[in-house]
């Protein structure tokens, strides 16, 4: 799941809460909505390693 560090602890709760405890999150600084694109891209950027060994892991 991709998200903002501002949401981990609800994302955690919600993962749990629906048994999805391993869901692999992938976090970036808040916020991304009402941001201009190119901050946008910055932020995936950062997040792309993360986004990767999530879904290449078996």
């Amino acid at each position: 799941m991709l998200g903002t560090f501002a949401f981990e602890a609800l994302a955690h709760l919600e993962a749990r809460n629906r048994g999805l405890e391993a869901l692999p999150l992938a976090l970036v600084p808040h916020p991304l909505g009402g941001i201009h694109e190119d901050e946008v891209l910055r932020k995936a950027d950062g997040v792309i390693e993360a986004v990767v060994k999530a879904v290449t892991r078996s």
